[in-house]
């Protein structure tokens, strides 16, 4: 039984940058398309990307539908994080929004079917990297987290203990009226 299970679970590929698709599409070497990046840095903050690719049509209005080979559109990751899809060769890279540390990081860009399934070739996804430089001030803000929920204890625990604290005052005076009687 262990056999079959490793032989099914083998011959279905699941790869990370398919968003859950079981399929690849693969090409040979000769048909597949080009793919390269130019990255400029945004005045604003961020960098503006063009996709520069051949042998490749962007088709956005036949995502997440049937695969027709040689159409598609584009997953782009950040560190290995998918931030977004593209639907034709120009984006804007916010890294306020996306980046979440400073310094050198990898923008990957992946040729994806209409499917989101990836074409490949020889097993190696389709697609193009480019270091980038992201500075301090152009990263996501430090998120305060739950830095409220200590002082919301901490304030709890006070108001508690003085309520206490004046209860017990209370009990104290009515008991010495108790004892004067």
């Amino acid at each position: 039984m262990t056999g079959w299970i490793v032989i099914l679970a083998g011959a279905t590929p699941v790869y990370a940058h398919s968003e859950g698709a079981y399929t690849i599409h693969e090409l040979s070497p000769g048909v597949a398309p080009k793919v390269s990046l130019e990255v400029q840095k945004d005045p604003t903050g961020g960098f503006n990307v063009r996709v520069l690719t051949s042998n490749f049509v962007w088709r956005p209005e036949m995502a997440s539908k049937q695969h027709v080979e040689g159409e598609g559109h584009a997953h782009v990751y950040l560190d290995g994080q998918k931030i977004m899809r593209i639907y034709n060769d120009w984006f804007h890279l916010n890294t306020f929004q996306f980046a979440k540390k400073a310094g050198e990081q990898l923008l990957s860009v992946e040729l994806v079917g209409n499917d989101h399934a990836p074409y490949s070739i020889q097993g190696t996804p389709l697609g193009a990297e480019q270091l980038v430089s992201v500075r301090q001030d152009e990263i996501q803000p430090a998120s305060p987290g739950n830095t409220g929920i200590p002082y919301l204890i901490i304030s709890l625990f006070l108001l508690g203990l003085a309520c206490l604290l004046f209860w017990r005052a209370q009990r104290k005076t009515i008991q010495s009226r108790q004892d004067r009687r």
